[in-house]
């Protein structure tokens, strides 16, 4: 995760800090090496949002397109379960970013849950995962309910 709160105050991870994670409150440590993006890491190893995946540079740029504010937005359901959104702008959309393909169940979860949602893939992790996202463009029909609509290199998907 970018953010953490320290002293109560929310902030990106600096080496040898210790704050509180701002999903589920657990106590977290600044992860600042070398070879990965810095972030924060719960000293246990409980992850509070399950659809939580480690973050690449490509992800954390995207997200660094939008004021820091509008980043990593802790929602709660009902039952306790926490989600922590990419992106949720100041008019309540919640911008999603994507980099390799999810399963229907899961997509279906985020889409049920979060309303409006807006997704921002690219698929090119693996080899697979454009055709997958392709697939997705181009058998989802956009409708007043889901009101999907996808672009592929620039140009909306028919």
């Amino acid at each position: 995760m970018k953010f953490a709160f320290v002293d109560g105050i929310r902030q990106e991870a600096t080496s040898g800090l210790r704050g509180s994670c701002p999903g589920c409150g657990s106590p977290t440590l600044a992860k600042c090496g070398v070879k990965r993006l810095h972030h924060w890491a719960h000293v246990s190893t409980a992850v509070c949002d399950r659809w939580w995946e480690p973050e690449t540079e490509r992800h954390r740029a995207w997200k660094n397109q939008f004021p820091a504010e509008w980043q990593e937005i802790r929602h709660l359901t009902t039952d306790g379960e926490v989600h922590i959104a990419d992106v949720k702008t100041a008019s309540g959309t919640i911008v999603e970013f994507q980099h390799s393909a999810i399963s229907l169940h899961e997509k279906s979860s985020r889409e049920a849950f979060y309303d409006p949602l807006v997704w921002i893939a690219d698929g090119t992790r693996l080899k697979r995962d454009l055709p997958s996202f392709r697939q997705e463009i181009t058998t989802t029909a956009p409708s007043a309910e889901s009101r999907t609509r996808a672009w592929v290199g620039g140009q909306m998907a028919q």
